[in-house]
């Protein structure tokens, strides 16, 4: 694209804050399963033209290389009988559609990643890391080594997943965020994450059109030694644009739009201590996350019926409740807009229920536990009633429209994904398995964990130990 942009989708100067995500709220619970058109499906890759490519090298330790590749990369190759090769990449991707990409701002340029082929294309020549900072709401002290910006290509999935797919776009920002601040600390570089920042100016940089991709969260890397030449004035055009969601989708071209907007910042109080009895969990295990990086895997055969160790629980809770370093005010203690609750279905020495989790302890909800009734898809009936556990993010998504506006839809789902890619990257590494079904939220499971007034459960990850099946996976070297 040249710099005369296609204009972002314009906010009605009366609406109400939260207007927007309340209509897209209203249509997500009312939506029922549509046909699915896959001659409609885009590319899964974006390109660029070869002009300024840079070959990121496979095998020798580089900060971007390992880091791109750990975030996106095409990492694996399964092959399952009866079907054909599959690449996967690291982090789980509803449908296995992928429909964030990455750009990357380095000293001499700000580039898009190449996944297929583990290159850097480049999009604006010089350095941005100085307008990137300056875009973000809480930006580094000190300029970053390098900045990685998420975007969505909104049709990507939204073919297949039509409204529903913004919903798992910000999820899935959340899960690579997730993933980042991991590769972060198995690569010895500071990481922090960034959901807040000039839409406006991002979008620009990148040469998006916002009624075709969308910046949805960035993270910074280390600190700059030297800075580089000016940055570039023009930005390189996409060999093959998605087609605009204007018409397609035009709920979620609302929701993103009125998220662009002005936003406070003030985070809504957090729910008040529980009181009365609560199961005290033993120590956890000592589980690190960067050990689940490179087993991580979601299993298509479900689970063998065999009880999780409490401390491994444990384990995995406490890295969900834990803080981080983003810009929400309050995350690095704890993250804000979710709070992790559990379906116990086989834990040793915990009594099967819902709880939610509280420093170390698990406090019964009152809930019945029971999800008979819920409109699951097969693979999720097939999996839930051996699942060791179902871990639930739980948020109120209607308070935070007043200290956010539409944003906190975008915030509220990202931070969920955080939490359960945290979850997942926990059980890899204890020796389990994890998988998100994005069909269990419903309000049979609202009711099923206890949830009242504006409490909704925002994902769905089955733990437990994986069945063997007929998919065999390979690393790709």
């Amino acid at each position: 694209m040249s710099e005369s942009r296609v204009a972002a989708p314009e906010t009605r100067s009366d609406a109400v804050p939260g207007e927007a995500a309340r209509d897209y709220l209203r249509a997500l619970a009312a939506r029922r399963r549509e046909h699915i058109d896959w001659s409609a499906a885009p590319p899964t890759y974006k390109r660029y033209p070869p002009r300024g490519r840079v070959v990121l090298p496979w095998r020798e330790p580089l900060l971007p290389g390992d880091l791109l590749r750990g975030l996106l990369g095409v990492t694996r190759a399964e092959w399952a009988h009866g079907g054909g090769v599959r690449l996967k990449r690291p982090a789980p991707s509803g449908g296995g559609l992928y429909p964030i990409e990455a750009y990357i701002a380095l000293r001499d340029g700000l580039y898009h990643y190449d996944a297929a082929h583990h290159a850097l294309d480049l999009i604006r020549a010089g350095d941005h890391r100085p307008l990137l900072r300056a875009a973000l709401d809480r930006p580094p002290d000190r300029l970053p080594e390098l900045v990685v910006v998420l975007a969505a290509v909104f049709w990507r999935n939204g073919f297949k997943y039509k409204e529903f797919a913004y919903r798992l776009q910000c999820q899935e920002v959340g899960v690579l965020s997730a993933q980042a601040l991991a590769l972060g600390d198995l690569l010895g570089v500071d990481t922090a994450v960034h959901w807040r920042f000039d839409d406006a100016a991002c979008q620009w940089l990148l040469g998006l059109d916002p009624t075709r991709e969308g910046v949805l969260g960035a993270f910074t890397c280390g600190t700059a030694t030297t800075a580089g030449p000016p940055p570039g004035q023009t930005a390189a055009a996409e060999e093959r644009p998605p087609p605009s969601v204007v018409d397609r989708l035009p709920l979620l071209t609302a929701l993103h739009a009125a998220g662009a907007g002005p936003q406070p910042g003030v985070v809504p109080p957090p729910p008040p201590a529980p009181h009365g009895p609560v199961v005290r969990l033993p120590a956890p295990s000592p589980v690190r996350l960067t050990d689940g990086l490179a087993l991580r895997g979601s299993p298509d055969n479900g689970f063998l019926p065999r009880p999780m160790a409490a401390d491994t629980l444990a384990a995995i809770l406490a890295h969900c409740a834990a803080g981080y370093p983003g810009d929400l005010p309050g995350s690095t203690d704890a993250p804000v807009t979710v709070t992790p609750y559990v379906l116990v279905r086989r834990v040793t020495g915990i009594p099967a229920g819902a709880y939610r989790y509280h420093r170390g302890t698990l406090v019964p909800t009152g809930g019945t536990g029971d999800l008979r009734g819920a409109r699951l898809r097969p693979n999720t009936v097939l999996a839930l009633p051996e699942a060791a556990a179902v871990v639930v993010p739980v948020g109120d998504q209607a308070t935070g429209h007043t200290c956010f506006g539409d944003r906190w839809y975008r915030l509220q789902q990202a931070e969920a994904g955080l939490v359960v890619h945290r979850a997942t990257l926990a059980a890899t590494a204890a020796g389990l398995t994890a998988r998100l079904h994005s069909d269990g939220t419903s309000p049979v499971t609202d009711a099923a964990l206890g949830l009242a007034g504006p409490l909704r459960s925002l994902s769905f990850l089955l733990l437990g130990t994986a069945r063997p099946g007929s998919t065999v996976t390979a690393a790709l070297t």
